[in-house]
């Protein structure tokens, strides 16, 4: 009888296990499911409602500790720089307002799949298994901006400007006094990061996507030999960014 007992309870807790409470939110709307669900079937009811621009596209886990890890890592490395520093000095200034933007980030898990609905159902291997967790799936139609963040007056969401690169963009932006001259951060909307070169030596001129991120760094000469990593690090946290 005992040995039925236990049959019964390792079957329960196979079947059991089977199950996922997968939470999805949707450009605001909430979709529950009580198992694993492909991207494709995530996707079906939102998907033909507008014209999407895909690549602009992204899925985000919610309440992942990895990220905000990073964060608290970055912010670390940004006031330890910071630590013998004047208040009123034009590095500590930029050093607060620099960790003032990452403070204020959305941040969220990326997971760094294509989102495209019509490529999902034809090929398996862009439909992949979302299982247990909550998630933010972001859908937006052609984005009209790109986002500027780092050693920048003003950060935040300037015009999108067809066939302009990095360099056009920089050269428009008012910048601080102790941003890197050479090269900036690209981050495209699928997650890709690139250091793109901007100064009259080794600009680059391939145009960003809309939707872009710019993230304009620290001058690497300045402060401490350890900016050039804390730059990279910022980049690579940004791509974690849950834009509007």
């Amino acid at each position: 009888m005992k040995r039925i007992v236990v049959a019964a309870l390792a079957a329960l807790l196979t079947t059991t296990c089977a199950w996922a409470d997968v939470l999805l939110t949707i450009n605001n709307q909430q979709y529950r499911y009580l198992k694993p669900v492909r991207l494709s079937q995530a996707l079906a009811p939102v998907a033909l409602g507008n014209n999407w621009y895909w690549p602009a596209s992204a899925i985000y886990k919610l309440n992942d500790p990895a990220v905000e890890k990073m964060r608290f890592k970055v912010i670390a490395a940004i006031d330890d720089l910071a630590l013998d520093l004047q208040p009123q000095d034009e590095d500590a200034v930029a050093l607060r307002a620099l960790r003032q933007q990452i403070e204020n980030w959305q941040l969220a898990k990326r997971i760094l799949t294509p989102i495209h609905y019509d490529a999902a159902r034809l090929n398996i291997a862009q439909n992949p298994l979302i299982t247990d967790g909550q998630y933010i799936v972001k859908l937006t139609t052609r984005p009209s901006v790109v986002h500027v963040s780092g050693l920048v007056t003003l950060p935040g969401e300037y015009e999108f400007q067809p066939m302009s690169s990095p360099f056009h963009y920089v050269k428009g932006i008012s910048l601080r006094d102790n941003a890197e001259p050479d090269y900036i951060y690209a981050v495209d909307p699928k997650g890709n990061v690139d250091k793109v070169g901007v100064a009259y030596w080794n600009r680059n001129y391939q145009a960003l996507m809309p939707g872009s991120q710019i993230f304009v760094p620290l001058f690497t000469y300045i402060l401490s030999p350890e900016v050039d990593e804390l730059n990279r690090q910022i980049a690579q946290l940004a791509v974690h960014r849950v834009l509007p």
